[in-house]
């Protein structure tokens, strides 16, 4: 099976990274069958897949004759095995937990045809762990894409010792075809991104635990700041900076800055009080319904616009 082949997609997981992932196939053509495991959580991920259309035919990015036609073409399913009969791609999107996506590859390994690839979206764990034990490793692959799906190019690909060149071949080649900026790394926890982001959120919450600045001040400095990194990245910018410079700032810096292997405090009492972020209404920041759309909009314009012909900076 080449990359061309590849007819029919399942999406295990309509959460928030699974249903951008099938509306990026879907605008891209393919049938895509999404897997919920309950009626209500199939019906938020149609909610999801309908929002996200309306904002991306807002921001210019879908035609509103193509945000119909992928609409029709994800098909909801709380039946496993349903969802992926006759897939030749499987994405699976689960809660990021070390049991439940083990527990899930264990079941697509059965359930699948023997051709189908299976790929993960986790942001945080290793390929190998996630498929120790099954009887057909070689076709698993690690391919984690960033929020939202059909508006950042990039996806990390990670290999797993036991994955099959085929395999690797294929999915990159699958992932190109759709617009894609596959990026293949060696695997690891987090991988890149994930990793880069988790250092900024750690010292933001750091920074509002000390009370040294506000989170509206702390986002407004990154917004502005954070131009930067489009045009040059981090490591052409140090190097822009002067590498001396900057050693002198780690000497002077890296000891203040936060280093504690468990999660922050703050993060860990707004998760049990429920402040949950836009999901339930509060978190840094109060959300509306009327909130979280503008944002969204807001957002996908932005991205919108750096996926149109010349907008690259880095060009």
């Amino acid at each position: 099976m080449e990359a061309g082949a590849i007819r029919r997609v399942a999406v295990v997981g309509g959460g928030y990274v699974g249903h951008g992932v099938a509306v990026e196939f879907a605008h891209a053509g393919f049938p895509v069958r999404m897997y919920s495991r309950a009626p209500q959580s199939s019906a938020r991920a149609l909610q999801e897949v309908e929002a996200s259309l309306d904002a991306l035919v807002a921001a210019g990015a879908v035609s509103a004759e193509g945000a119909i036609a992928a609409r029709a073409r994800i098909e909801p399913s709380t039946d496993l095995a349903h969802a992926v009969a006759g897939a030749d791609y499987v994405v699976e999107a689960a809660a990021e937990r070390l049991p439940l996506k083990q527990e899930v590859f264990g079941r697509l390994d059965a359930l699948c045809p023997p051709a189908a690839i299976l790929a993960t979206t986790t942001s945080t764990l290793r390929i190998s762990e996630i498929v120790a034990g099954l009887a057909h490793p070689e076709r698993t692959i690690a391919a984690h894409y960033y929020t939202p799906p059909p508006l950042i190019p990039v996806v990390e690909v990670a290999a797993g010792p036991r994955t099959s060149a085929r395999t690797l071949e294929i999915t990159l080649a699958l992932l190109r075809s759709l617009g894609k900026e596959p990026i293949l790394i060696r695997e690891s926890r987090g991988h890149v991104g994930v990793r880069l982001t988790t250092a900024l959120r750690r010292e933001a919450l750091s920074l509002v635990e000390q009370g040294i600045a506000t989170p509206e001040a702390v986002d407004a400095v990154l917004k502005s700041v954070s131009r930067l990194f489009p045009v040059s990245g981090i490591l052409e910018l140090c190097d822009l900076s002067g590498l001396d410079v900057l050693l002198d700032v780690h000497t002077s810096l890296q000891g203040e800055l936060d280093a504690r292997s468990a999660p922050s405090p703050l993060l860990t009492q707004k998760v049990e009080q429920g402040d949950l972020g836009a999901k339930t209404g509060r978190g840094f920041y109060e959300w509306s319904p009327e909130r979280i759309a503008r944002t969204r909009l807001r957002r996908a314009r932005e991205l919108a616009r750096w996926l149109r012909p010349g907008a690259d900076a880095t060009a």
